[in-house]
C-alpha cells in the first residue's frame, strides 16, 4: 500500500533503532519524519515506474541525510508509443532517468509481445548519445517471450550527470510496418 506519508516500523533494545520506511515520496532529511529516523534507517521509494531504496547515513537535518543505495526503473511500453525515425528505427524516451552517482547494473525485458509485422526486430537502450550504452548486442524482440536479457551496459556505467533512458527498435524495413509489440523493460542500479 502505497500512502502520501512514510511507514515505518521501529524496533530496538536500547531506544528506538534503525527502521524501514516505504513511500512514494523522495526522502526529505530536513522536514518531517525523515529528520527524526534514526541514522542506518533504509527507505523504500515506491511508485508505478520505479522503486528506489535509500540509506540514512548522517543525522545533521539535511536533505543529504539519506544517500540512494540501489533502485530499478520498470516501464511498460507499447509499439504504437514509439517515434518513427523516417526509417527502420523507432524510439521511446522512457519516463523518468538515472539519476547522477548511478552505477548501471542490468536491463531485462519482461513480458515480451513481439514487434511484429515485418521480418525482424532487435532492441538497444541507450541515453540517447550511445545507443547501446545499457545493454550489449542487438537482441531481437520479433517473438513473443517471457524474458529477455539484454547483456551487460556496453557503456560508461557510472553516472556523473543525470540521463534519460531511450529505448530502440528497429526493424528490417521501414519501422511505420511493425504492426504489434509490448514489453516491460527494467533498469537496476546501484546509487
Amino acid at each position: 500500500m502505497i500512502t502520501n506519508q512514510p511507514q515505518w516500523l521501529e524496533s530496538g533494545i536500547d531506544g528506538a533503532g534503525p527502521a524501514q520506511w516505504y513511500g512514494p515520496d523522495v526522502p526529505d532529511g530536513d522536514r518531517g519524519p525523515w529528520v527524526t529516523a534514526p541514522v542506518g534507517s533504509r527507505y523504500c521509494r515506491r511508485n508505478a515506474t520505479s522503486t528506489r531504496w535509500y540509506e540514512k547515513r548522517k543525522n545533521d537535518g539535511r536533505d543529504d541525510d539519506w544517500a540512494l543505495t540501489w533502485g530499478e526503473i520498470r516501464q511498460t511500453f507499447l509499439y504504437s508509443e514509439f517515434t518513427d525515425g523516417g526509417s527502420t528505427a523507432g524510439t521511446l524516451v522512457l519516463d523518468e532517468g538515472l539519476p547522477v552517482g548511478a552505477w548501471v547494473l542490468r536491463s531485462v525485458l519482461r513480458n515480451v509481445t513481439g514487434f511484429t509485422g515485418n521480418t525482424s526486430a532487435v532492441i538497444t537502450v541507450g541515453d540517447g548519445t550511445d545507443v547501446d550504452r545499457y545493454n550489449t548486442g542487438t537482441p531481437s524482440v520479433f517473438t513473443t517471450a517471457n524474458a529477455i536479457e539484454l547483456g551487460a551496459p556496453s557503456g560508461t556505467q557510472i553516472h556523473t550527470a543525470a540521463a534519460s533512458v531511450t529505448v530502440t527498435v528497429t526493424s528490417a524495413t521501414d519501422f511505420t510496418s511493425v504492426a504489434a509489440g509490448q514489453a516491460t523493460i527494467s533498469i537496476y542500479f546501484l546509487g
